[in-house]
């Protein structure tokens, strides 16, 4: 087997193993386990279960991305996007589908510790600059972006400092539609949002002053060093973008996304605090959905949704782009082209097919038989026979010539390579010599044809 047949089998294989998982998951009745962090889908203590119940008993439908984040583009804005705790950075094409959706006027929810996610805020941050640049008040720079270390707040924790309790809320471009009714906000080794930004400006949830974010976290004394962020620092804003179409675009961003875990969905305020935001994003709206980015969580490479996700986001992605779409189907038709029949010439399936198309029962009925027991020379050995006895008649050759046959061949297709055609006919002549020899269906379909071309040149347009 060559290479491009182990490709094309390969290929094959593998386009088939998410539908493999399906099947077997369905006839095994095996249940998915999500155990991993800030999945929707997750039960445990680390998943957001609660969170996606709370919001579907509010009346909206909640949905997953696993492959590609262009997917949200298909909502055309009406649609909430949730970025929960990434693990991976932003491709490019994903920054333009965020900005392109809050420019739809479609609404944002990230929420991030740690700041991972800043080297693609930055890509995201030039294209928001771009919109409201020149009123970006002095001093900000920046849309969104967070310090990073681990917020420490020694005026107002549970148990630790490294677990603070937020009790100071602002109004700020949500008109305080998000803290109403909030007096505790519980969180769990958090980050902040940088105050240099204009989230962090508008914030609306804001530490005490004995706050600082530590970047050694594993100091038994930890205390506020040069070059950390120290004093009043904002962990949650909301910003309103105005687009041209009929709605604004809204952002929030959150520095903790613990704080929407099942674990902490009940402290405090955190389920309040959380609705508000679904709630102020959505204006209220049951009929717009919310959709959970979890193609950014740390999905085991052994998952269905690792699999599904490698498969489908390029096909995704490519159906999503404007300038993209119109070119998929037709990229899809020239890949399986050269897999299809040619409608302008009659497929010809076997050996015996060609000959009962031209009446000689008995002849066609002995090749098939000899096909069926595989005694594929001996099909070679009647074939060439019967090319040798109408060549004799055709021409009233007392006997039959191979040279004067490649003669009349080349005169009648000059294409025709000498080397080739008697090596062919040596090939011919040793099969029909032993009646013993093995050879594959593959070859005899190649000399069958090689035959049935010089029948065609030399006996039929003699007829």
């Amino acid at each position: 087997m060559g290479l491009k047949e182990t490709v094309q089998i390969s290929l094959f294989i593998l386009s088939w193993v998410p539908i493999g998982f399906l099947v077997g998951a369905t006839v095994f009745n095996v249940n998915s386990t999500y155990s991993y962090d800030f999945s929707i889908y997750n039960n445990d203590w680390n998943g957001l279960s609660n969170f996606r119940n709370a919001i579907e008993d509010s009346g909206h439908e909640v949905y997953s991305i696993q492959t590609s984040m262009s997917v949200i583009s298909r909502y055309n804005g009406s649609a909430v996007l949730v970025i929960m705790g990434p693990v991976k950075d932003f491709s490019i094409d994903t920054v333009f589908t965020i900005f392109n959706h809050i420019m739809a006027g479609g609404r944002v929810l990230i929420a991030d510790d740690f700041g991972t996610a800043n080297s693609s805020f930055y890509w995201l941050n030039n294209y928001l600059a771009g919109v409201l640049g020149a009123q970006l008040p002095e001093g900000i720079h920046g849309f969104v972006s967070f310090t990073g270390g681990v917020l420490l707040d020694l005026d107002s924790y549970e148990v630790s400092p490294k677990l603070p309790v937020i009790r100071h809320f602002a109004a700020g471009s949500d008109n305080g539609a998000i803290t109403a009714g909030v007096h505790e906000v519980y969180l769990n080794w958090a980050s902040t949002l940088s105050p240099r930004c204009l989230l962090g400006a508008f914030g609306i949830a804001w530490t005490t002053r004995r706050a600082w974010c530590e970047s050694n976290i594993t100091d038994p004394n930890p205390y506020p060093d040069e070059g950390e962020w120290a004093g009043v620092l904002p962990v949650a804003g909301a910003l309103s973008v105005p687009t041209d179409g009929p709605r604004d675009g809204r952002l929030v961003a959150v520095s903790d996304p613990s704080l929407f875990n099942n674990d902490m969905w009940d402290r405090g305020d955190n389920a309040r605090f959380a609705m508000n935001i679904i709630d102020w994003l959505t204006n209220g709206d049951p009929d717009i959905p919310v959709v959970f980015c979890e193609h950014l969580l740390e999905v085991p490479v052994t998952s269905a949704e690792f699999f599904y996700g490698i498969y489908l986001s390029r096909a995704l992605w490519m159906t999503t782009q404007p300038l993209l779409a119109p070119m998929y189907p037709m990229v899809t038709l020239v890949g399986i082209k050269k897999y299809l029949p040619d409608m302008k010439k009659p497929e010809v399936r076997s050996v015996s097919e060609v000959f009962l198309r031209r009446g000689q029962t008995y002849f066609s009925e002995r090749l098939q038989y000899y096909r069926t027991e595989g005694n594929y020379a001996r099909v070679v050995r009647m074939i060439y026979r019967k090319l040798r006895r109408d060549i004799r008649r055709t021409y009233m050759w007392s006997d039959f010539d191979v040279a004067k046959v490649w003669e009349i061949m080349h005169a009648k297709d000059p294409s025709l390579k000498q080397s080739d055609f008697f090596r062919t006919i040596e090939r011919i002549e040793e099969i029909s010599s032993k009646s013993g020899m093995k050879i594959r269906e593959n070859e005899l379909m190649n000399l069958f044809f090689f035959m049935r071309d010089i029948s065609a040149k030399l006996v039929e347009s003699r007829m």
